[in-house]
Order: structure tokens, then C-alpha cells, then sequence
């Protein structure tokens, strides 16, 4: 059974969660998390003393979930693991939400070196896991691209992540454009198989 404190431990960070992917680093604070918990900023600091451990425990349980999650399909063909991906990304745009990456790298500049070291290290893991695939799908002979799979790993991050900010800005269509055309550029039919 956890403990009291374990439990609003993870409430907190469910909190800032949810609110640096909606929000952003600046447009939140103790304030907002401590009125939704109905407390005092005081008992989060006792959780987090300051924003800056909070978000960087965020980003941590985030790459946590995402070795869980990618754990969990690599079972599956290269383009049933990319299917999985690109609906990974349009369930958080579907919930209002955008990856952590795309929410704080307009940020980044203004961000404390420990919180930039944290994204740097999601997006480092990320963005490995999409290169190996790649690279497994081209050995498969099931993706055709030209250049290294890294190359095309940061720009298909890139593409995904930018659909996600122009699907807050013009709508869900938006993503699907960018969801269709990612089979394209990897030489498969414009829908990807299930998982």
C-alpha cells in the first residue's frame, strides 16, 4: 500500500504533468498544483523545493514511460511500431496535450541546465528508439528512405512534433496530413497497418 506522501508525490506530479504539457515551463506554478490539491504551496515544496526538481522528476517518470510503452510493442513489425508511435502522438494532442519536447524546447533558453539536461535526455532516448526502428525497417526491406536513419529519426520527430502544435493551432486535420504523409516518406501506403 503506498504511503500518504507517495500518493501526493504522485499526485503533484501528475499535476505538473499535465500542466507543463498544456502550458508550458513559465505559465504554471506551485500555486495552480496546490489549489487543484486543495493545500498550501508550502506542502509541495516539501514534495519538490523547487519547480526546477519538480519538472526534472516529470521528464524522468515521462522517459520512464516511454521505455515501458516502447518495451511493450517491440514485439510488433517495424510499421505496426510506427503505426503505435504516430497514435502514442495524436492521443496527446487528442487530450489536449503536447509531447513535453514540444512543449518546453521553444522554452529552452529560459529553462534551468537541470531541466535542459532532462529534456535533452528524453529527446536523446526518443529519438534513438525511432533510428533503430528505422534502421530495423530498411534491414526488413519494409522502409525506403534515402540517408543515415538518424537523419530521418530527427525529422520525422521534427514532422510529429510540429504536427502536434499546428493540430492545437488548426485542428486534429492538421496532424493527419502529417500522419499520412510520414508512410510516404518511408515508401509504404499512405495507412499504416494496426498494431
Amino acid at each position: 500500500m503506498k504511503s500518504r506522501a507517495g500518493d501526493t508525490a504522485k499526485k503533484i506530479l501528475d499535476l505538473a504533468e499535465r500542466y507543463l504539457m498544456e502550458r508550458g515551463y513559465h505559465a504554471f506554478s506551485y500555486q495552480h498544483i496546490a489549489a487543484d490539491l486543495e493545500v498550501k504551496p508550502a506542502a509541495i515544496h516539501y514534495h519538490f523545493r523547487t519547480r526546477a526538481e519538480l519538472v526534472t522528476e516529470v521528464l524522468a517518470r515521462y522517459r520512464g514511460r516511454f521505455r515501458r510503452w516502447a518495451r511493450n510493442h517491440e514485439a510488433l513489425t517495424p510499421a505496426a511500431r510506427l503505426s503505435a508511435y504516430i497514435e502514442l502522438n495524436r492521443s496527446l494532442l487528442a487530450d489536449g496535450r503536447i509531447d513535453p519536447f514540444g512543449t518546453l524546447a521553444g522554452e529552452y533558453n529560459q529553462l534551468p541546465e537541470n531541466v535542459q539536461d532532462a529534456l535533452r535526455l528524453l529527446q536523446t532516448e526518443i529519438s534513438g528508439w525511432l533510428a533503430a526502428l528505422l534502421a530495423s525497417g530498411v534491414a526488413e526491406g519494409v522502409f525506403h528512405f534515402a540517408g543515415p536513419a538518424e537523419d530521418k529519426a530527427v525529422e520525422l520527430s521534427c514532422a510529429l512534433l510540429g504536427a502536434q502544435q499546428l493540430g492545437r493551432v488548426r485542428g486534429a486535420a492538421s496532424f493527419e496530413i502529417v500522419a499520412r504523409q510520414i508512410p510516404r516518406s518511408l515508401g509504404l501506403p499512405d495507412s499504416l497497418p494496426p498494431r
